[in-house]
C-alpha cells in the first residue's frame, strides 16, 4: 500500500562518494550486459512499510545467484539454531539480529595504507578472515548486506531505475531481472555460467579459485595490497566466496548501484535515533545533485541507559579502505544538518527531503508470488514515514541528546582528526572534491568550537590549524568543476602541485608580499597546464596524468572550475590570517640560496629549527637544499618513515625527545629511514655530507 508522500529523490543525481563508478569498469560491464548504468532511485520514491510488489518469484531459474533456504525472521529452524560467526548455538536470534551481531564483531585493525584504522571481516569458512577491501562508501554497505545474505541463503534485493529503458531493475539473489522475474538484456545466467563450491569444499582443502573473476576490477583505485601485487576487487571476491556466482554478482551490484539507491525508500527506511544498531547506515546528503556520503554503523554501546556511543566506518571516492570513526567523531556526523536535519540545502530542498540520516535495510520476503522489500515487524516501532519531514528533521537534535557527551576540547580534536583524514585522502587523490568538502565541514565546526572555547576569530583558527595545502586544494563547487569527475589523480601529482605552491610562496616571500596560492583546478583556457609544465620542469613529466572523465560528468565542458563559497572565502582570507608579511631580501649575485631568505625548501609549512618544528600530520612532503634541514614534531609518538631516492641524495633522520635529548639516528643506505618512539618527539631531516633531495615523511 502506497502513502501519498512524493519524494524529492526522483531528481537526486548519483552522488560523488559511491554513485558513479570508474567509467572504464562500467563501460566494460555495459558492453557485457547491454545495459548502461548506473541505476538511479525510483522516479516517484513513494513507499510505505509494506513496500511495493517486486519481481515474480522464479526459484531455481538460470539467473539465480544463490538459493533462498531461510527467512530473515527464522529463529527455530536447524540452520537458525546452529552456532555462527558471532552467536552461539540456540541463540534465539533472528537472522536480522545475527547480521547486526556479525557487523559488530569485526576486529579493528590498522589500515594498510594511510591514516587510522579499519576492520577485519570474518567468514563462515574456517579461519579465513580478510581485511576490509578498498571501496567507495556505499559499496561497503551493499557488500556487507549481500555477502551475509548469500552465505546463509537469505533473500536479498535492491531496486533502481534504468533511465535508458525506463523500467525498474531488480538485483538480488535471483540475479538481475525485470518485474516478471526474467533476465534483463545480457546480464548473466549466474546459475549456469559460474561455479558454486559451497557443498564440495571442506576446511583444510585448497581454496577453489576462478581466474576470470580474479581479473575483474571496479576501477584503478580498488587495489587490495593484502592479496598481493595487482589484486583488486575481483581477487577479493574470489577469496571471499566459495559460490563464485556471488563474486560475479557483487561486481555488477557495486557498479550499477550506489548511495542514491540507499537514500531511496524502496531499499532502506528512516529509523528513530534510539533504535540505532550495527548494520544501519548514516547518509549525508548536501543537495539533490552532487556529493554525499554513506557511513555504515559498525558498533553501538550503551554504557549508560539511554546514552549511546556509536562507531562508524566509511569508504570514499576515489576508493579507500574504510576508515573507522570513534564515537566522538560519529557524534559530529550524526548531528549535522545534512543528515536530514532542520534547514534547507543549497539548492533549496529541505534537508529532510533528501533521504539522508539514519537508515536501515528493508527485509526481502515472499508475498503473493512476488518478492517484496518490507519493514520487518520488529522494526515498525521505530520506523519513520518518509513524508514526516518534521520527524526526520528532529533527528540530529535527538542524536545530540542521546549520544554520549563529548567535551569541547575533545570535539576540537575530533574536528582536527577529520581535517587530517581529509588531507591524507587528498595526498593520494588531489582531485578529490569529496575530501575537500569533508575538510571544510570539519573546519566550520572548528571555527565554532575555537570561537566558543577561546574567543578566536576565523583568522586566528586558520593561522593555528590551516596548512598551505588547504588553500591549494580549496573546496570546489561540485556541479561547476570538472576536476570533481577526475578520480585518477595520484600522490605523485599531489607532490608536484604542492611543490609548485611552495615555490610560489617562496617567490612572494622574496618580494616581501603575500600572494594567495594558486588553487589546483581547471583554469580558463589553460586547464591544468600550469602544473603539467611544472612537472616537466622537475623532470617528472611522465608522472603527470591528463584529466579524464572517470565518472559521469555533465560539467565536462566547463572551462574554469568554480570555487565553492567556502573555498573562495578561505582563499581571500589567506593573507589576513595573521601571517606577518616577509621582509624583502635583495638576492646575492652569487649562486645558491640567499642567506636568511625563504626558499622552495623552507617555504610555508617548513622550518629549520626544533623550536619552530612542523607538527607531523599524516604524510607530508619536503625538500632538503644545500645547508638546509627540516624539523617535525610527533605529538603522540609513533613511527616516522622518511622516503626518498638514495641515488638522488642520501638523506638521514635524527630523533630527539621533548627535552632536546638525542634519541638516536637512522642513517642507512637505502631509500627509507625510520624511527619509532612511544612518547612525543622531534625529528630532524638532513642530508648526509651535504646531500640534497626531495622526500616524503609519514607518521604511522
Amino acid at each position: 500500500m502506497r502513502s501519498t508522500y512524493i519524494s524529492g529523490l526522483a531528481t537526486l543525481s548519483l552522488v560523488a562518494c559511491a554513485a558513479s563508478p570508474e567509467l572504464g569498469a562500467l563501460d566494460e560491464a555495459a558492453e557485457e550486459t547491454g545495459v548502461e548504468g548506473p541505476f538511479g532511485p525510483m522516479p516517484d520514491g513513494k513507499m510505505d512499510l509494506d513496500g511495493d510488489p517486486g519481481p515474480v518469484v522464479q526459484d531455481g531459474a538460470a539467473s539465480e545467484v544463490w538459493s533462498v533456504t531461510a527467512g530473515w525472521d527464522d529463529r527455530a529452524t536447524p540452520a537458525a539454531r546452529a552456532a555462527g560467526l558471532a552467536w552461539g548455538e540456540s541463540s534465539g536470534l533472528t537472522w536480522e539480529q545475527k547480521f547486526d551481531r556479525w557487523v559488530a564483531s569485526f576486529e579493528r585493525i590498522p589500515r594498510a595504507t594511510g591514516y587510522g584504522q579499519t576492520f577485519r571481516i570474518t567468514t563462515p569458512f574456517g579461519e579465513r578472515t580478510f581485511d576490509a577491501p578498498t571501496l567507495e562508501c556505499a559499496e561497503v554497505a551493499l557488500l556487507l548486506r549481500a555477502t551475509f545474505a548469500s552465505w546463509y541463503g537469505l533473500p536479498f534485493f535492491v531496486q533502481g531505475w534504468d533511465a535508458h529503458t525506463r523500467q525498474t531493475m531488480y538485483a538480488g539473489h535471483f540475479g538481475f531481472v525485470n518485474a516478471r522475474g526474467e533476465i534483463v538484456a545480457r546480464f548473466p545466467s549466474f546459475k549456469t555460467a559460474y561455479r558454486d563450491y559451497t557443498t564440495s569444499w571442506r576446511p583444510g582443502q585448497a581454496w577453489p579459485s576462478d581466474a576470470r573473476l580474479r581479473g575483474y576490477r571496479l576501477g584503478e583505485d580498488d587495489a587490495v595490497p593484502s592479496l598481493g601485487a595487482g589484486a583488486g576487487a575481483g581477487a577479493y571476491f574470489d577469496e571471499m566466496f566459495l559460490n563464485k556466482r556471488v563474486g560475479y554478482f557483487a561486481r555488477l551490484l557495486l557498479l550499477y548501484f550506489g548511495s542514491a539507491n540507499l537514500a531511496d525508500e524502496a531499499n532502506m527506511f528512516h529509523v528513530a535515533p534510539v533504535a540505532t544498531q550495527p548494520g544501519d547506515v548514516l547518509l549525508q546528503r548536501w543537495q539533490r545533485q552532487g556529493i554525499g556520503h554513506v557511513l555504515p554503523v559498525m558498533r553501538v554501546e550503551e554504557s549508560v541507559p539511554g546514552r549511546l556511543q556509536v562507531h562508524l566506518a566509511s569508504g570514499s571516492m576515489p576508493r579507500r579502505q574504510p576508515v573507522w570513526e570513534e564515537p566522538a567523531s560519529a557524534r559530529t556526523n550524526f548531528t549535522r544538518e545534512n543528515t536530514g536535519g532542520v534547514g534547507t540545502a543549497g539548492d533549496g530542498t529541505p534537508y529532510a527531503a533528501l533521504g539522508g540520516g539514519l537508515r536501515r535495510w528493508r527485509t526481502a520476503v515472499r508475498v503473493g508470488g512476488r518478492w517484496r522489500n518490507v519493514v520487518a515487524d520488529a522494526d515498525r516501532e521505530h520506523y519513520i514515514d518518509p513524508g514526516d519531514l518534521a520527524r526526520i528533521a528532529r533527528r540530529p537534535e535527538e542524536f545530540r541528546t542521546i549520544l554520549a557527551d563529548v567535551s569541547p576540547a575533545e570535539q576540537v580534536e575530533v574536528a582536527l582528526l577529520q581535517v587530517r583524514a581529509a588531507r591524507e585522502h587528498l595526498r593520494r587523490y588531489p582531485a578529490s572534491c569529496a575530501a575537500r568538502t569533508r575538510r571544510e565541514d570539519a573546519m566550520e565546526r572548528l571555527y565554532e568550537l575555537t570561537a566558543s572555547l577561546y574567543g578566536w576569530t576565523r583568522a586566528r583558527t586558520d593561522r593555528e590549524h590551516r596548512t598551505l595545502e588547504d588553500y591549494v586544494f580549496a573546496e570546489l563547487a561540485y556541479t561547476e568543476a570538472r576536476t570533481c569527475c577526475w578520480n585518477r589523480s595520484t600522490d605523485a601529482m599531489y607532490a608536484i602541485v604542492l611543490d609548485y605552491a611552495e615555490r610560489e610562496q617562496a617567490d612572494a616571500a622574496r618580494d616581501g608580499v603575500c600572494v594567495s596560492p594558486s588553487v589546483f583546478r581547471a583554469e580558463a583556457d589553460a586547464g591544468y597546464q600550469r602544473w603539467a609544465d611544472h612537472a616537466a620542469s622537475l623532470g617528472r613529466a611522465p608522472e603527470w596524468r591528463a584529466w579524464s572523465e572517470d565518472e559521469s560528468c555533465p560539467q565536462r565542458a566547463i572551462a574554469e572550475d568554480a570555487l565553492a563559497a567556502r573555498g573562495a572565502s578561505a582563499g581571500a582570507a589567506f593573507c589576513d590570517a595573521g601571517r606577518p608579511a616577509p621582509t624583502p631580501v635583495e638576492p646575492e649575485p652569487t649562486p645558491g640560496p640567499t642567506p636568511g631568505a625563504p626558499t622552495a625548501c623552507d617555504a610555508f609549512g617548513r622550518d629549520d629549527t626544533r623550536e619552530t618544528a612542523v607538527r607531523l600530520d599524516g604524510r607530508m612532503h619536503g625538500e632538503i637544499c644545500p645547508g638546509d634541514e627540516d624539523w617535525y614534531f610527533a605529538p603522540e609518538g609513533g613511527e616516522v618513515v622518511l622516503t626518498f631516492s638514495h641515488a638522488a641524495g642520501d638523506l638521514d633522520l635524527e630523533a630527539y625527545d621533548v627535552e632536546g635529548r638525542r634519541l638516536g639516528v637512522s642513517n642507512g643506505v637505502r631509500d627509507e629511514e625510520r624511527w619509532g618512539h612511544d612518547a612525543p618527539f622531534f625529528i630532524r631531516v638532513y642530508g648526509y655530507a651535504g646531500a640534497t633531495g626531495s622526500y616524503s615523511i609519514e607518521l604511522r
